[in-house]
C-alpha cells in the first residue's frame, strides 16, 4: 500500500477529469457553487514524499479541473500536522473531506461527527487480501522462529503511510508474549518510511529483524526472489484498513458528495483504474464497521495493558 493517502489525494484530483462538469454541479445552490471544496490530509499522508513536492503537482492539476469546471473559486488542499489541528478544521466546518489513518478517525470520532464513506482495499472480495498485515521477518540462518528470541536484539520498523499501527501492534504482541514492551525488549527500534529500508539490511545480515507489510514483502520477492528463500515470517497481524475517506456527518453538501461518488466508480475508468494499479490499490469501497474491526481490538488492547502497567506502578 505504499503511498497511499499521497494515492487518494490524487484520486481527488483526478475525479474532476473522470467526469462531467454538469454532473458535479447539478443540484448545488449559487452558494455552494461560490465556495470551494476543500480536502484536509493528515501530515501522515506525506511521511516519506516532500509536501511542497506533493503539493505543487496537486494545485497544477486542480488547476486544470477547475478550468473544466468553470469553477472560479478553486479547489483547495490543506495538510494537517496532529490531531488538534485536525478537530479544529472539523469543528469550524474547514474542511469538506478528510483522507486519515484508521486509529485517527477512531480517535476523532468521540468528538467530531464524522461519518467514514470510503475504505481504501487491496481486493474487492473482502477477504483476507483485502487488508494489509504486517509481518516480522528475520533471516533463515539465524534459527530464530519465535518473537521470543529476539530480545536484545535490533530491529527495523516500516511505518511510511503506515501512522502508528505498526508500533502499536507489536506492543500488544509482546504484552501478550513476554508482559513487555517494545523499548524494553529490543536493543535498538529504527523507523524507516521505506520497506526496502527495513527488510534488504534483515537480508544482508545487517539487522536482526523487521517489521514490514505483507505487501510490501511480497513486492520485494517478486522483484529479487531470492529475498523470499533467505527470509521468513514469525509473526503476522491481523489485516489492517489502509486509509478512510471521511465527511462531516451533521454537514450537507452536494458537491462533496458528488466527488464521493466518482470516487466510489473510479475503478470502472480506465484512467481510474490506471491510477488504483500505480498506487497498489484495488478500489475504494463504501466503508463497513467490520473494516476498523482490528484497529479497534488492538487499541482496545493497548489501553488496557497501558491501565494494567499503570497500575502495577502505583502499587496497587
Amino acid at each position: 500500500m505504499s503511498r497511499l493517502n499521497v494515492a487518494i489525494t490524487t484520486l481527488f484530483v483526478c475525479l474532476f477529469s473522470l467526469v462531467g462538469p454538469s454532473s458535479l454541479i447539478a443540484g448545488m445552490t449559487s452558494c455552494d457553487k461560490d465556495k470551494p471544496i476543500v480536502i484536509g490530509y493528515s501530515s501522515e499522508a506525506f511521511y516519506n514524499v516532500d509536501p511542497n513536492d506533493a503539493l505543487s503537482l496537486i494545485t497544477t492539476w486542480a488547476q486544470t479541473v477547475d478550468r473544466k469546471l468553470k469553477n472560479e473559486v478553486g479547489t483547495r488542499v490543506i495538510i494537517m500536522k496532529n490531531l488538534d489541528e485536525m478537530k479544529k478544521v472539523l469543528a469550524n466546518n474547514d474542511v469538506d473531506i478528510i483522507a486519515l489513518m484508521p486509529e485517527e478517525f477512531i480517535s476523532l470520532r468521540e468528538s467530531v461527527r464524522l461519518k467514514p464513506v470510503l475504505s481504501s482495499v487491496l481486493s474487492s472480495d473482502y477477504g483476507k487480501d483485502s487488508y494489509n498485515e504486517l509481518l516480522i521477518l528475520v533471516r533463515n540462518d539465524r534459527g530464530i522462529s519465535q518473537v521470543e528470541q529476539l530480545r536484545g536484539k535490533n530491529i527495523r520498523v516500516d511505518s511510511g503511510q503506515k501512522g502508528s499501527i505498526p508500533m502499536l501492534w507489536l506492543n500488544t504482541l509482546l504484552k501478550n508474549k513476554v508482559s513487555g514492551d517494545a523499548r524494553n525488549f529490543f536493543s535498538k527500534i529504527t523507523e524507516y518510511p521505506k520497506a526496502s529500508q527495513v527488510i534488504l539490511p534483515v537480508f544482508f545480515d545487517q539487522a536482526d529483524a523487521c517489521v514490514a507489510s505483507r505487501v510490501s514483502f511480497e513486492t520485494m520477492v517478486e522483484l529479487n526472489p531470492q529475498i523470499g528463500r533467505n527470509l521468513h515470517i514469525i509473526e503476522r497481524s491481523p489485516g489492517f484498513l489502509t486509509g478512510i475517506i471521511a465527511v462531516r456527518e451533521d454537514v450537507s453538501n452536494p458537491k462533496r458528495d458528488a466527488m464521493v461518488t466518482a470516487l466510489r466508480n473510479i475503478h470502472t475508468d480506465p484512467k481510474g483504474r490506471q491510477l488504483l494499479t500505480l498506487f497498489r490499490i484495488n478500489r475504494l469501497v463504501d466503508f463497513k464497521n467490520e473494516h476498523l474491526s482490528s484497529v479497534e481490538k488492538m487499541l482496545n488492547a493497548s489501553k488496557y495493558s497501558n491501565k494494567i502497567v499503570s497500575r502495577r506502578k502505583q502499587g496497587r
